[in-house]
């Protein structure tokens, strides 16, 4: 995600310095109006005494401008009072023209043979400091010291703890604690060099202490002093990464209301670094109705917290009008774009600021590719996938992002996809081995050896010691050469219908991409009216490549007399979360009286598949069949699947269908079906399945709420339960054991609203696999 934590801790903290600089000395008695100055000045422009004192008068009153371009022209005027280059010195340090004020010191003042007043060189020493000049700053401090100034005393400590030297500097506070145990200014002097010194925990013990002073004599110290010590220290604090005591040293100020705005955006960005976003929310919504006044900073932390407590839509708002109100910063931006994506109601949006965001350089770029990462981990394939997309269209030839693009696809399931981005990432230069790698490892997952093969063939041996490759190589080997399915099932239900089918079906590897197959299997099937048995011989064929799978069976069953049919099934990917099933089946109808007369049934299938995200599935499947008695079947099914919960234990999901039938024919030259042909079969309902998943096995629950009828017959309830255990043995072993139960009530059969018998089922599998 974006680099939030860098940027706050950018932004300004109520954080200031002991050292401020010091006024110059007052005229004594009254002073003229700064009406009456201006008046003097202009009446007499040669004065050079009367545009000093002008241009005092106006520094004093926060005018600083004019009177430093007052000063600048009287320092062009040769014999001017040193007491000119005092004030200008003084005056440039209150406007914060801190160079300006060490220039006027260098040049002009520092070898004066008349000494430098003390406020002038204070002054001098804490523009010094300000431009992280702190030797000099200590000298000057230093001389002061040894001039008889005692009061400076604390920024000379200040000074030698900037500068590295913190023995010294522990020296000066530990004498001036002694000295003077109630000075809250030594407290802080102290807390600071040890923060410098990167003792947090002692740091934050001498400003317990120093709170503690304060609360045992209330009224010694102003309420100022206090909540100016919580609040420079919670920055502190905060600069230190110890979130958690910032939050408890502005806490009472929060509660009783007495902290300043600064020091309620250190407030909020404590509590969003300390990772409780939820408070953060809470407390901002409260302290600031209209957060539009709020400075940027505190505002910041807000809209971060929004977006880590997945808030998008109102981290948005308050991103808007950071936006808005001054020239944002990269990250502002940033922000503000993933905002739109997360929330998805804008994605155009997001995706033209991403764009912005990506063309300033590739550094950026690789940042979005985080972004990209996270909605993949959250399960937002899409967005992952145009942040991507967006990076490449400008840096097609940059490695890296093609190869983390390819890595992103392929560990969150999108082989296929995955594929192609490293068939693109082998093009390009100083690529191998890890696209190679990369190549094979995605078509042997999806069965199509031919391309893994020639992945391997176009290194022409290079790279054989490399692992990445090794690897890849290894997995190559290891590929699927054939299997062996056998599974026994029976089945009845409330219309004394009962099958119990037996079958092995094998299929062995021919070549890159082409499967044998054959099977056997036996079906007896009986109802109220007989029984009779069906045994079917078959071999066909299996096809894969990268994006389509199809298999053909050519089945031959008999049952007093040869019945010749077929079964095909063939996949069309789009991606990987989208596709389409075909299927065409000439099968014999399973019942007792159509085997009887021979009855052969023509289906076809037609479904499109849609995966969105990594939770949901949906389904839509056409079917029609024609019989070979002239009856037809048209219908269609839909399916939806949400997964609720999917980690290493378990998976819990919801299920949803809907399916309806339509039979063209109730009756056939004055004669009903054998078989079951209503004018219409509907079916729907909903349900829950779980697995818990161990080592080697698992166990899957699923409750099935249904209703149906076959109309013109009411609607029936029909849950039911079913049962799975699946266990592997190695890695070419498995068995699956599953049963199953249902009920329906009896409204169909005359037989009330009472839950009655409706099903049952069991089945055993087992797989091999060479």
């Amino acid at each position: 995600m974006m680099q939030v934590k860098a940027a706050l801790l950018g932004a300004v903290l109520s954080l200031c310095l002991s050292n401020t600089t010091q006024a110059a000395p007052a005229v004594a008695g009254m002073q003229p109006s700064l009406a009456l100055m201006r008046q003097n000045y202009e009446e007499q422009r040669g004065n050079w005494q009367a545009a000093q004192d002008y241009a005092v008068a106006l520094a004093r009153d926060g005018q600083y401008e004019p009177a430093l371009a007052i000063f600048e022209t009287l320092s062009e005027y040769a014999g001017v009072q040193k007491t000119m280059w005092f004030d200008y010195a003084v005056v440039a340090c209150w406007a914060g023209d801190y160079a300006t004020a060490v220039r006027i010191y260098e040049n002009q003042l520092l070898h004066m043979p008349q000494a430098v007043p003390d406020y002038v060189r204070v002054n001098v020493a804490g523009a010094y400091f300000k431009l992280e000049r702190y030797n000099e700053a200590w000298q000057l401090y230093h001389r002061l010291v040894q001039d008889g100034n005692q009061k400076v005393r604390l920024w000379e400590a200040e000074s030698l703890a900037y500068m590295g030297k913190s023995e010294e500097a522990d020296i000066v506070y530990e004498t001036l604690l002694t000295e003077q145990p109630d000075n809250l200014e030594v407290y802080s002097g102290k807390a600071r060099l040890l923060f410098l010194r990167g003792d947090v925990i002692g740091a934050v013990a001498v400003i317990d202490k120093a709170l503690a002073l304060i609360a045992g004599s209330k009224e010694k110290y102003p309420v100022q002093s206090m909540l100016s010590l919580r609040g420079e220290m919670a920055a502190q604090c905060i600069r230190n990464e110890e979130y958690h005591h910032a939050v408890i040293l502005l806490r009472p100020t929060i509660q009783d209301g007495s902290a300043t705005i600064q020091m309620q955006c250190d407030y909020i960005l404590a509590l969003f670094l300390n990772g409780d976003y939820k408070t953060a929310i809470t407390e901002a919504e409260r302290l600031w109705p209209d957060y539009r006044s709020i400075p940027v900073y505190g505002r910041r932390a807000l809209a971060d917290s929004y977006l880590r407590y997945n808030l998008p839509q109102q981290a948005i708002g308050v991103y808007r009008s950071i936006w808005d109100a001054e020239e944002p910063l990269l990250s502002d931006k940033h922000s503000l774009a993933y905002s739109y994506l997360l929330s998805g109601k804008d994605k155009k949006t997001g995706m033209e600021l991403y764009t912005e965001i990506i063309n300033t350089g590739i550094e950026q770029a690789l940042n979005v590719a985080y972004d990209a990462n996270s909605f993949f981990e959250m399960g937002r394939h899409e967005a992952g996938k145009n942040l991507y997309h967006a990076i490449i269209n400008s840096y097609p030839e940059h490695t890296i992002v093609r190869q983390r693009f390819a890595v992103a696809l392929y560990n969150n399931g999108l082989i296929r996809e995955a594929c192609e981005q490293y068939e693109a990432l082998a093009v390009l230069p100083n690529a191998q081995p890890v696209a190679a790698g990369g190549i094979v490892n995605s078509a042997v997952t999806v069965g199509d050896y031919r391309v893994a093969r020639s992945a391997l063939k176009e290194l022409n041996g290079e790279y054989s010691t490399n692992t990445v490759l090794a690897q890849a190589v290894g997995r190559f080997d290891r590929r699927l050469q054939g299997d062996m399915y056998s599974s026994f099932s029976s089945s009845s239900d409330y219309k004394g219908n009962e099958v119990r089918t037996g079958q092995i079906i094998s299929e062995q590897r021919l070549g890159d991409r082409f499967f044998a197959l054959a099977g056997v299997a036996a079906s007896r099937i009986s109802d109220n009216d007989g029984a009779d048995t069906l045994k079917t011989f078959s071999v066909g064929g299996r096809y894969v490549d990268m994006k389509h799978t199809a298999q053909l069976w050519l089945d031959q069953s008999r049952n007093n007399g040869t019945l010749n049919g077929y079964r095909f099934a063939g996949n069309y990917y789009f991606g990987e979360h989208s596709w389409l099933d075909f299927a065409a089946n000439r099968v014999p109808v399973a019942d007792v009286q159509a085997l009887e007369n021979r009855i052969m049934m023509t289906e076809y299938q037609l479904g499109f598949n849609r995966q969105i995200g990594t939770r949901d599935i949906a389904s839509v499947t056409a079917t029609t069949a024609n019989y070979s008695d002239s009856n037809r079947r048209s219908g269609f099914s839909l399916e939806w699947e949400h997964i609720m919960i999917n980690n290493a234990k378990k998976t819990l999901s919801w299920f949803s269908y809907f399916g309806r039938d339509n039979y063209k024919k109730q009756e056939i030259n004055g004669v009903e079906p054998v078989y079951e042909s209503p004018e219409t079969r509907e079916s729907y309902g909903a349900g829950l399945r779980q697995r818990w998943h161990y080592a080697k096995h698992y166990w899957e629950t699923s409750l099935d709420l249904g209703w149906g009828r076959d109309r013109p017959e009411p609607i029936d309830f029909n849950p039911a339960v079913r049962l799975e255990y699946g266990c592997t043995f190695s890695r070419s072993q498995a068995v699956v054991i599953g049963a199953g139960y249902g009920l329906r009530t009896g409204y169909s059969t005359n037989t009330g609203g009472k839950l009655q018998f409706a099903d049952r089922q069991f089945d055993i599998s087992y797989y091999f696999t060479w």
